[in-house]
C-alpha cells in the first residue's frame, strides 16, 4: 500500500511526463536551454520527491535541503554541481542537469564530469539528467576520461517509463527515503562492488606515491639532508601543491596557476616563485620561508614535480578539489602520516610505518559522525545561549589533534553557530556593518575571512607530538576557513585592510608530548641529554605554552581521539610517565589513553566539558581503577554511548565508546543517559542521524537496534572501584505498565490533521497575505466567520466550508463548539469544478496578485479522510509540555499540529481518561519523543501507547470503566464552564474541582494498571 506521499508524488511526476511529451520537439530543440529545463522539469521533479528546492523553509544556508549551483566556466571546465541534495547540512547526493537536447544516454563528458564531482566528495550515488532521461552512477567507482558513459552506470531510463520505474526512483532518492534509511540500505547493498575504491583510499595512494618518489629524488640530489629534514621537505612541498591546487578550484587562486610549470626547464624554481607568491598572498606558517631555510635551497629534478602536476589537472586527474571536504583529506593525511620517510646507511630512502603505529596496529581516523556528536555535546553545550563576544573566551582542545578532525568539527560548529546569530533579524544590520558577515551575490550571509581568522585564532587550539601532524592539522584549518570562499568574498578583505588571508596558527597548534613536560629530566645532569631521546620525548609544558589560558583556569573544552596503546605492547611511554607529575595515574595493566583522559581533566577548568571517543572497557578494566576514582570524584558523567560490537573503525576490531563530562564535584547520586548500541549491523549512516538526537528521540528505535535509560551514578561507589551503569527504579515501573497493557491504536485509526500552511489561519482578516508569496504546497485557505458572511456563498460551496479549530477552542478534555474560522476542504479537487464556487472564486482571485502561478488554491494538499474530522474523535497536541487530548462530538478541522484519533472499538470518553492521565505523561516523558522540555507526541508514539481496553463482562473492571466515564462526563462539564466563567472567582471555583477530579481519574488509572503505592510516587516524581 502506497503512502499518500508517495501516490501524491506519481501524479506530479505524470504531469511534467505529459507537459513534457507535448511539446517534445519544443524542449529538443538546441535554443531550449540548461536553465529552462532546471526550472520547468528538474525542480519541479525533485519538489514532487519532498524536497524544498527553492528553500521555501527558509533554512539558513549551511541547512539549506538543496543548494543550486550556478554555473562557472573557468579554462573551459565547469566548477560545480548544479545541485547538491543534503540532510542537516550534510550532502547525500549531487544531480547534474543538461538540457534535453544533449544525448545522455552516450555522451562521455556530462558522464565524467558528474562522476569527478561526486567521487572527490565521496558520494556513493549521484543523478545525471535532462528530465527526458535519467542516469544514477555508482560514483565509488574512480572515474578516468575515456570510461564509456555507461560505466559505473546503475540505472538508466527515459522520462516515458518514470512511472514503470517510480518505486526505485522514490524509495532510494525521495527526501523520506533519504530519513528512513532506504538510501543508505540501497548504498549498502551494492557495497565492494568490483571497481569501487574510495576516493579517500585512491588520492592516499597518489600523494604516497608523491612522497616516494619526492624523498627518493631529493635524498639522492641533497645528500646534505639530515633524515629529518627530508621528511619535512618532503611534507611541505605536498602541502603547498594541495592548498595551491584546492584554492585553484574554489577560485580563490587563478585556474592553472602551477599547470603551467608542465612547460618549460627550472620547475623546481618556478614552483618554489609560486609559494614565494603566497607567502605574500597568505602570510600563513604554511609558505612562511623566514622559518623555513630548507625547501628554498634543495634541488628537485623537473620531471618529478611535471609528472605530480599533470596528476592533479584534467583530465588526468578524477579529482574535483572545489567539492573535497576537508574531513575527507583529514582522513587521507591521517594514513599518510602512518608512515614515515627513512634512511639507509647509504642514504637510500625506505617507507616503513611509525613504530607507535606498528605498534598499535594501524592508524584509526575518526568518523566524522563520531566527531559531530561529541563536538555537538561538548562544544555546543559549552557556547549555549552565549554572544559572540561571550564566546571569544570559550578555548577548545585536543589533545592529540593528529590531523585536526575534531578541531576541524568544532570550528565548524562555531562557524555555523556565529552565522546564526549574525543573521538573526535583530542582529543583522550590526553585523553587516561591523563587517562580521557579508551577504553575497546570490542573496544568502557567510561570515566574513576576517571573523572566520578571528574565530579560529580565539577558541581553536591542538596539541600533537608529531610535528607533521601539527602541520597538517594546520593545513587542514586554513583550507577549512577557506571552504565556501570565492573572489568576491576575499576580494571583500584585500580592499578594505592590510590583513592576509591566512592566519599564522602557531600559537594554536603546537607540537609536543601533551603527558611529558620537562620536569622529566629535574634528574638529568645538565648538558647530558641525549638528542634522540629528546626528540622521542618531545616535552611539553602546558602552563608555559599557553600561559593566558592557565592564568584563566583552563581550557573550556577538551575533546579527541586519544592514541590506544596498552603498556604489554609498548612500555616505553609509560616509562616515560612514571619519572613525571603523572606517575599518580599509573597503576599498569593500562592503556595510554587512560593518562590522556586524566590529564585532560587537569587540563579544564571548572565546569568545563571533556568527551573522548575511546575503548570500552575502562568501567570495570583493573587497570582504569584511578581514571574512575578521577572521573567519580571530580567530573559529573553526562552522557554515555556504548557502540559494544559495533565497527565504528574501519580497520580495527575494538569495542569503544564515548563518555561526555564536566568538571563539577557531585557528593550525590546522579542520572546519566545511557545508550548501548546492540545490532552492530546498523549502517553508519543512519548512526549518525540517530547519535545526533537526545536520548529521548530514540526511545521509539527498535530495542533490537538500541538499549537506553537513565543509567543511576553513584561518586560513593569508589570502593567498589567499578562504575555500573544500571537502569533506575523508573524503568521498572515503565515495564510494568507495558506489562500490564493489552490495547494499541490502530494505525489505519489515527490521522494527523489537514495541511494549512500557518500564514492563511488568520483571525481578522486575510492581509497579511500580502506579506509573502504563497507558493505550491503552502496549503489551504483559511477564512474567518465574518468574510463568510460577506460572501453569500451557495449550497455547493457551503458544502465545502468546513469548521475549523485551533488551540483556542480545543483544551484538555472539552473542545469549545463555537468556531471563528473556516477552511476550504473537499475530498474532489474544487479547482478543477471552480466554475461551481463564483463566490469562493472571486474570494481568492482579490489575492492573485500575490500568488504564484504554480499554486493551486482551490485543491487540497494532501487530503485526509473527512470521516475523521466528524462525529465523535479524540484531538492530540502534537508538542506540548503535558500530554493535551481533547474530546469532541462535533465536526472539528484541525491543522497538523494536532493528530486525530478515532478507535471504534473502545469508548472515547474512558480512553480520553487515560490518556490525559499522569501515567500516560510519565510513559511519554520517558518512552516517546521530545524536544527540550517539550513532548512531541507524534503517531509512533501515539501508536506506542501501552492502553488497557477493559474485560466489560468482568465486574470489576467495567465498574472502573463506567467510573471514568461519569468522571470525564463530569470533567467535560467543568472545563466548559471554567473556559466559560467571566468571573475570576468562579474560574477559581472551577479550577479547583477539576484539579480534584484529575486527581481522583489518575488515582483510578493507577489502579487500573495495577501500581504500588512505591510504583505511584515513581510516576509523580515523589
Amino acid at each position: 500500500m502506497k503512502s499518500q506521499e508517495k501516490k501524491d508524488a506519481l501524479g506530479k511526476i505524470r504531469e511534467l511526463v505529459d507537459r513534457f511529451k507535448q511539446n517534445i520537439d519544443q524542449y529538443k530543440k538546441s535554443t531550449y536551454d540548461e536553465a529552462n529545463t532546471r526550472v520547468d522539469f528538474i525542480d519541479p521533479f525533485f519538489e514532487s520527491l519532498g524536497w524544498d528546492v527553492a528553500n521555501r523553509n527558509g533554512y539558513a544556508e549551511q541547512y539549506r535541503e538543496v543548494v543550486r549551483e550556478d554555473k562557472i566556466v573557468i579554462v573551459g571546465k565547469q566548477k560545480a554541481p548544479d545541485y547538491s541534495f543534503r540532510i542537516g547540512g550534510i550532502r547525500k547526493f549531487f544531480v547534474e542537469a543538461k538540457k534535453p537536447s544533449i544525448d545522455i544516454k552516450r555522451a562521455m563528458s556530462p558522464a565524467y564530469q558528474l562522476r569527478r564531482y561526486a567521487y572527490t566528495a565521496k558520494l556513493p550515488l549521484s543523478i545525471l539528467t535532462d528530465f527526458e532521461e535519467f542516469s544514477v552512477y555508482d560514483t565509488r567507482i574512480k572515474p578516468h576520461p575515456n570510461d564509456n558513459p555507461s560505466v559505473a552506470r546503475i540505472f538508466y531510463c527515459k522520462y516515458t517509463d518514470y512511472a514503470k520505474n517510480f518505486d526505485f526512483i522514490y524509495d532510494t532518492f525521495s527526501k523520506d527515503a533519504i530519513l528512513k534509511g532506504s538510501f543508505d540500505r540501497y548504498v549498502e547493498s551494492k557495497k565492494n562492488k568490483k571497481g569501487t575504491s574510495e576516493v579517500d583510499k585512491e588520492f592516499l595512494k597518489l600523494i604516497d606515491k608523491w612522497r616516494e618518489k619526492l624523498a627518493r629524488n631529493i635524498a639522492l640530489r641533497n645528500s646534505n639532508l639530515s633524515l629529518y629534514e627530508l621528511n619535512y621537505a618532503v611534507q611541505k612541498i605536498i602541502d603547498r601543491i594541495i592548498f595551491l591546487r584546492i584554492a585553484e578550484d574554489r577560485q580563490i587562486e587563478d585556474y592553472g596557476k602551477l599547470q603551467v610549470l608542465q612547460n618549460g626547464t627550472n620547475v623546481y624554481g618556478r614552483l618554489m616563485e609560486i609559494f614565494r607568491h603566497a607567502d605574500e598572498r597568505y602570510d600563513s606558517g604554511l609558505f612562511n620561508f623566514e622559518s623555513d631555510n630548507i625547501t628554498p635551497e634543495i634541488t628537485v629534478d623537473d620531471n618529478i614535480i611535471k609528472e605530480i602536476i599533470k596528476s592533479v589537472y584534467y583530465p588526468e586527474s578524477p579529482y574535483e578539489f572545489s567539492v573535497l571536504d576537508v574531513e575527507i583529506l583529514g582522513n587521507i593525511y591521517e594514513q599518510f602520516l602512518g608512515k614515515t620517510i627513512r634512511l639507509t646507511a647509504h642514504h637510500r630512502v625506505k617507507i616503513d610505518d611509525k613504530p607507535e603505529v606498528k605498534k598499535a596496529g594501524g592508524v584509526y581516523y575518526t568518523p566524522k559522525y563520531i566527531v559531530d556528536y561529541i563536538v555537538k555535546n561538548t562544544v555546543g553545550e559549552a557556547i549555549k545561549g552565549k554572544t559572540p563576544k561571550q564566546i571569544e573566551k570559550i578555548k577548545i582542545l585536543d589533545p592529540a589533534c593528529g590531523s585536526g578532525s575534531f578541531l576541524l568539527g568544532a570550528y565548524q560548529y562555531l562557524l555555523n553557530y556565529h552565522l546564526y546569530w549574525y543573521s538573526k533579524q535583530e542582529n543583522l544590520e550590526k553585523s553587516l556593518q561591523r563587517g562580521k558577515i557579508i551577504q553575497t551575490s546570490s542573496g544568502s550571509y557567510q561570515i566574513t575571512v576576517a571573523e572566520k581568522q578571528r574565530i579560529l585564532i580565539n577558541n581553536i587550539f591542538g596539541v600533537d607530538i608529531d610535528s607533521q601532524a601539527v602541520e597538517v592539522s594546520k593545513l587542514s584549518l586554513l583550507l577549512k576557513l577557506l571552504e565556501g570562499e570565492t573572489e568576491e568574498s576575499t576580494g571583500e578583505l584585500f580592499r578594505y585592510t592590510q590583513m592576509k588571508l591566512l592566519p599564522d596558527l602557531s600559537n594554536n597548534i603546537k607540537c609536543g608530548n601533551s603527558l611529558i613536560g620537562t620536569d622529566y629530566f629535574s634528574n638529568e645532569i645538565p648538558g647530558l641529554i641525549d638528542e634522540q631521546e629528546l626528540r622521542q620525548i618531545n616535552p611539553f609544558d602546558w602552563e608555559k605554552e599557553f600561559p593566558d589560558i592557565f592564568e584563566n583556569g583552563g581550557f573550556d573544552v577538551v575533546i579527541g581521539n586519544p592514541p590506544y596503546v596498552k603498556e604489554y605492547t609498548n612500555r616505553q611511554p609509560f616509562e616515560y610517565i612514571r619519572k613525571t607529575r603523572l606517575a599518580k595515574y599509573y597503576e599498569g595493566k593500562m592503556d595510554l589513553w587512560y593518562i590522556f583522559a586524566c590529564k585532560s581533566i587537569d587540563l579544564l577548568k571548572r565546569k568545563g566539558y571533556h568527551s573522548f571517543i575511546a575503548t570500552n572497557n575502562w568501567t570495570t578494566s583493573a587497570g582504569a581503577s584511578k581514571l574512575r576514582e578521577k572521573i567519580l570524584r571530580e567530573t559529573r558523567i553526562m552522557k554515555f554511548v556504548d557502540f559494544a560490537d559495533f565497527k565504528v573503525f574501519e580497520n580495527a576490531s575494538i569495542q569503544t565508546m564515548i563518555y561526555i563530562l564536566r568538571k563539577e564535584k557531585i557528593a550525590k547520586s546522579y542520572k546519566v543517559k545511557y545508550t548501548k548500541i546492540l545490532n552492530k549491523k546498523v549502517p553508519v549512516t543512519n548512526l549518525i542521524d540517530r547519535l545526533n538526537y537526545e536520548v529521548s528521540r530514540q526511545k521509539q528505535l527498535s530495542s533490537s537496534e538500541y538499549e537506553w535509560f537513565n543509567a543511576l551514578i553513584n561518586p560513593k561507589e569508589l570502593e567498589n572501584r567499578t562504575i555500573t551503569f544500571v537502569k533506575d527504579r523508573i524503568e521498572k515501573v515503565l515495564k510494568k505498565i507495558k506489562t500490564n497493557a493489552n490495547y494499541k491504536l490502530n494505525e489505519k485509526k489515527v490521522s494527523t490533521g489537514i495541511d494549512v500552511h500557518q500564514d492563511f489561519v488568520i483571525d481578522k482578516h486575510l492581509l497579511k497575505l500580502k506579506d509573502r508569496s504563497i507558493k505550491k504546497g503552502d496549503g489551504i485557505f483559511v477564512l474567518t466567520t465574518e468574510e463568510i458572511k460577506k460572501i453569500k456563498l451557495t449550497a455547493d460551496e457551503k458544502k465545502i466550508i468546513k469548521p475549523y479549530y485551533t488551540t483556542e477552542q480545543l483544551h484538555r478534555f472539552w473542545g469549545d463548539k463555537n468556531n471563528n474560522l473556516w477552511v476550504i476542504y473537499s475530498d474532489i479537487n474544487v479547482r478543477k469544478n471552480i466554475n461551481n464556487y463564483p463566490h469562493i472564486k472571486a474570494h481568492l482571485d482579490k489575492f492573485s496578485d500575490i500568488i504564484t502561478s504554480d499554486f493551486k488554491p482551490y485543491g487540497l494538499h494532501r487530503a485526509r479522510q473527512q470521516i475523521f474530522f466528524e462525529g465523535e474523535k479524540i484531538i492530540s497536541l502534537r508538542k506540548t509540555i503535558v500530554p493535551y487530548f481533547t474530546y469532541t462530538g462535533f465536526p472539528c478541522y484541525v491543522s497538523q499540529t494536532y493528530f486525530v484519533l478515532k478507535p471504534d472499538n473502545i469508548n472515547l470518553k474512558y480512553l480520553i481518561a487515560i490518556l490525559n492521565s499522569k501515567l500516560i505523561h510519565f510513559w511519554l516523558y520517558y518512552k516517546g519523543k521530545k524536544q527540550g522540555d517539550q513532548l512531541q507526541i507524534d503517531k509512533k508514539p501515539l501508536l506506542d501507547l501501552p492502553l488497557i481496553k477493559p474485560d466489560l463482562s468482568n465486574p470489576e473492571e467495567k465498574k472502573m470503566h463506567d467510573d471514568l466515564v461519569a468522571m470525564v462526563e463530569q470533567m467535560l462539564d467543568l472545563q466548559r464552564k471554567y473556559h466559560s466563567a467571566r468571573l475570576e472567582q468562579d474560574k477559581k471555583l472551577y479550577k479547583t474541582q477539576i484539579d480534584v477530579l484529575d486527581k481522583k481519574i489518575d488515582s483510578l488509572v493507577y489502579k487500573l494498571y495495577g501500581l504500588t503505592e512505591e510504583e505511584i510516587k515513581v510516576v509523580e516524581g515523589k
